[in-house]
């Protein structure tokens, strides 16, 4: 009997086409977006989930009251070892790692690598899947190097590379060879190995033992309580909570740190598992959630349209229920009937949108800044998903004619009537308006992120970013080595093509400032202070990047020599320091917590952004390199003319005076483009939402609009022998939609411009938000309603009246 049903239902769907073609592709673009939506949203869910243990391993994080003290994501450098030492009974394994840059070489092969610096157990502990290699030993040599895949390929052509050895460069210029023990498979994305440091998209690939440090003098810091800034790991026993290293922790602080820090810092301990949606303030939560929640409207709209367009057909079977009850048909079979007819229809829709998952996984992977996974990556029960988006939309769609139109009397149903049914449901018309009312929030959404992140490209940041590229330097932190990069810089600021050059610690991409430390005036004590982020630069750095100096000079000159003794302030840490106006703060004394140095403030600059725009300025503090022998970056700012020439005449000349280390730069427009990443993302998924959403809804109303015709052309025919124009028939089938029309921008101005509202508080210099938005959408919607709704009226416009008039 089943296949009986079917037949029918594959009749009366290839009966109307047309309608059967708006429903089958409106809902399976809705299926196909939340199919990969969710594939973003399990992949985001699933990250660390390889991870051996990753249920009891915890990420030691950092709560300042003052955030400007320390990150979230590390903390003190000596208190996951401690713990592990000291509490063996709670604790079984720990990790602990720094961060650093430095050039990898083998023979011409020559890159700046990100190095991940550690404890032996990193490949024990989280069970990361070695090609070649011992987990347990492979990092217990300090000159031991385990590397990923695509690293040996990257140096080597191959894999198999045990014993070979890769040379590595220290801050002070020696070089040293490191062998490899190990060789990793190339992990998945993980918060473990990728992290944040400029190269290679954060991950880091190439992995030594804590014991290495010496060479980098790095040692002293890893171990010291006063650093803050090392990423940690612990692992628990069986049974163990981390409420139980609570009073652990506060005794290892109260032992071990200042007054200060006790008093400012709170340890927790985040599940590695959930580290990484917690992460950022819960960043990846925010587009988990934003795009859960397009995928979710784009798909009610789909839904909508499927259920209006099936009642409208099921409407027009008035006569055929009523033929089927004459011949015998039961009300059993008639739902029977009406609902196998909705799920078909859904099941062409499910099976198309699993065939527009293949091109839509690459667009959007490439949209969204990460790979999403093949339909056959998912485990066996995803198929539960499409199957119950199948019964749901397919049962939802047909309750309707099935319960409702069945029940109708069998005469009434003969001569095409609804014995209690209004055909003019106001549950129709108010699931249009929910859809317009989506379009228009969705629309409205696309255009003010727009205008923001265009406003983070053009507002004025303080200083001129233009034709301005940066490249890493080899580091020799010692005085010889900051006064021959001095001289190379020099050199490079005579080269064709380059207006200035300069040396800097920090560049301004919003991940590099080094230190915060307290700042206060030398006549009062550090509670008076203010925290300041410091900046470690030559004299040029300001003329390069074009930093106004408003009061003083960028490091004085006494007699031709510049004094590094001082420090440069901008406006904001001069304000909070109490100074009444820049020039006053000229020659004044200021002091750095936990130094008694004395440093004069030769200079002020104009407060300009040193980070993203989502955080206020925060009080700056510039500090001569040769000061604090701190370098990693080369900023060159490019003379007017080819770019393409002057990039060329400065890698002519890098060859020369820095043959050791590859020029491997970066425009500082690019640069600041990485942090507003998940900004464009949101840029690019909101266009395609909006560009999706006019879509489902120019389908229904489409959809609405011809059922209206199929059912008023005699009423059409009528009106023009009584003298109607074509304009008039276009208005009578127009007007329907205005009202709803109006009743949603109503309802969706004000919902939206509350939702993107709340959504610009979020960043500290931001657009005005303005009914612009939402007026240009209502404008374009109605223009595109317009338009569709002539389009499909016109032609029964200009027919023959007697043509209509025979019309059935």
């Amino acid at each position: 009997m089943i296949k009986n049903y079917i037949k029918l239902a594959w009749r009366n769907l290839r009966k109307q086409k047309v309608f059967s073609m708006i429903n089958i592709f409106g809902l399976s673009v809705g299926i196909s977006i939340v199919l990969l939506v969710s594939s973003f949203i399990y992949s985001e869910a699933t990250i660390n989930a390889g991870i051996k243990n990753n249920d009891r391993i915890y990420m030691v994080q950092s709560k300042w009251k003052n955030p400007e003290m320390g990150y979230d994501f590390s903390t003190l450098a000596p208190l996951a070892k401690t713990l592990a030492q000291q509490y063996p009974t709670l604790i079984s394994n720990y990790y602990h790692h720094d961060g650093i840059t430095s050039i990898v070489s083998k023979g011409d092969k020559k890159f700046s690598e990100g190095l991940q610096v550690g404890d032996s157990t990193l490949l024990d502990m989280f069970g990361f899947e070695l090609l070649q290699g011992n987990a347990k030993t492979a990092l217990n040599k300090p000159n031991a190097l385990a590397i990923t895949a695509a690293i040996a390929k990257k140096y080597f052509g191959k894999t198999d590379v045990l014993g070979e050895s890769l040379t590595i460069q220290s801050f002070s210029g020696s070089k040293q060879d490191f062998e490899i023990t190990a060789v990793l498979k190339d992990p998945a994305y993980n918060t473990i190995t990728h992290w944040g440091n400029g190269i290679n998209n954060g991950a880091n690939e190439f992995f030594l033992p804590a014991a290495s440090l010496r060479f980098f003098g790095r040692d002293a810091g890893f171990e010291a309580w006063q650093n803050a800034f090392i990423i940690s790991y612990v692992q628990l026993k069986e049974g163990v909570n981390p409420e139980q290293l609570r009073e652990p922790v506060r005794q290892l602080l109260k032992t071990n740190t200042s007054p200060d820090i006790q008093k400012n810092l709170e340890i927790f301990f985040t599940p590695v598992r959930d580290y990484y949606l917690a992460s950022n303030n819960g960043i990846a939560y925010r587009m988990i959630y934003a795009l859960g929640g397009i995928a979710f409207f784009i798909l009610l709209m789909a839904i909508i349209n499927f259920v209006n367009i099936t009642i409208g057909n099921s409407l027009t079977r008035i006569r055929e229920i009523g033929v089927r009850k004459v011949m015998g048909s039961s009300k059993q079979q008639l739902i029977l009937q009406f609902l196998v007819e909705s799920v078909l229809l859904t099941s062409f829709s499910v099976l198309i949108a699993l065939i527009l998952y293949v091109p839509g996984r690459q667009f959007m992977s490439e949209l969204l800044g990460k790979q999403l996974p093949l339909l056959s990556d998912y485990p066996l029960y995803f198929i539960i998903f499409p199957l119950s988006i199948m019964l749901i939309v397919g049962l939802l769609a047909g309750s309707y004619p099935a319960f409702m139109l069945s029940t109708q009397d069998s005469v009434e149903s003969l001569k095409g009537k609804l014995a209690s049914v209004n055909d003019k449901v106001f549950l129709r018309y108010g699931m249009i308006s929910l859809q317009f009312m989506v379009a228009i929030v969705v629309f409205a959404a696309a255009i003010v992120i727009d205008q923001q992140v265009n406003f983070f490209f053009t507002k004025d940041l303080g200083y001129n970013r233009e034709k301005i590229i940066t490249a890493r330097v080899p580091r020799d932190w010692t005085r010889q080595g900051v006064d021959h990069m001095a001289v190379l810089r020099n050199e490079f600021s005579v080269a064709p093509g380059v207006a200035n050059a300069t040396v800097s610690f920090e560049i301004p991409d919003g991940a590099s400032a080094s230190n915060n430390n307290v700042l206060y005036k030398s006549s009062q004590d550090s509670t008076q202070g203010i925290v300041s982020e410091s900046l470690f630069t030559d004299e040029q750095y300001a003329a390069t990047y074009q930093i106004p100096v408003i009061a003083g000079k960028f490091f004085n000159e006494k007699g031709g020599v510049v004094d590094t003794t001082g420090f440069v302030l901008n406006e904001t840490a001069i304000k909070g320091l109490g100074f009444s106006d820049p020039q006053s703060a000229i020659g004044q004394k200021v002091k750095v917590q936990g130094s008694n140095t004395l440093f004069n403030i030769g200079g002020v600059v104009k407060d300009f952004h040193f980070g993203p725009l989502q955080k206020s300025i925060p009080p700056l503090y510039f500090v001569h390199v040769r000061s604090a022998p701190l370098f990693r970056y080369m900023s060159f700012r490019l003379k007017t003319g080819d770019v393409a020439t002057n990039i060329a005449s400065i890698q002519n000349k890098w060859k020369v005076l820095i043959p050791d280390a590859p020029f491997d730069y970066k425009f500082i427009d690019d640069t600041l483009g990485k942090l507003y990443l998940m900004e464009t993302r949101m840029k690019k998924a909101s266009m395609l939402a909006t560009g999706i959403a006019l879509i489902i809804v120019l389908l229904g109303v489409a959809g609405i609009v011809g059922q209206s015709i199929s059912k008023r052309t005699k009423e059409v025919g009528i009106r023009k022998v009584l003298g109607s124009s074509m304009t008039g028939i276009i208005l009578l089938f127009t007007k329907e939609f205005a009202m709803i029309f109006l009743v949603a921008n109503a309802i969706a101005w004000p919902i939206g411009y509350l939702v993107l509202n709340n959504w610009l508080n979020d960043y500290a210099y931001r657009i005005t938000l303005n009914l612009y938005p939402f007026a240009l959408v209502a404008l374009v919607m109605m223009v595109l309603v317009a338009v569709l709704i002539f389009a499909r009226v016109r032609k029964i416009a200009v027919t023959n009246p007697v043509n209509s008039l025979r019309t059935e």
